[in-house]
């Protein structure tokens, strides 16, 4: 049951990894949103792919390829993840191209 052992382990290692994973979700929301608003979504779409998707989903093809894979091996995949969304996030906003982007907001007919 969800009361026994083995499932507290592992319940309690999950909440060590979101806890540090959380800071990092959090800069990389922000700055991803503000890139949004300023009219850069492609730059937010490919560090979204690229550290959700290749990072931790690569991580774990090659810790299971290579050693097998044990259930921290996975939840901290998802934190490099994040990590790395946050650091590409706030790049992608220090390189300022986002000053360059013209948003059209006139609205169009119905």
């Amino acid at each position: 049951g969800m009361t026994d052992g083995p499932v507290l382990e592992l319940g309690r290692q999950l909440l060590g990894y979101l806890a540090v994973s959380g800071l990092f979700v959090t800069v990389a929301m922000t700055f991803t949103g503000a890139l949004q608003g300023t009219g850069d979504t492609k730059g937010p779409l490919y560090i979204s792919i690229l550290s959700q998707v290749v990072v931790p989903v690569g991580l774990c093809f090659i810790l299971q390829a290579t050693r097998g894979l044990e259930p921290a091996d996975i939840w901290l995949a998802i934190v490099l993840g994040h990590v790395t969304r946050c650091a590409l996030s706030i790049l992608r906003f220090q390189q300022g191209k986002w000053r360059n982007i013209r948003v059209d907001i006139d609205p169009t007919p119905a």
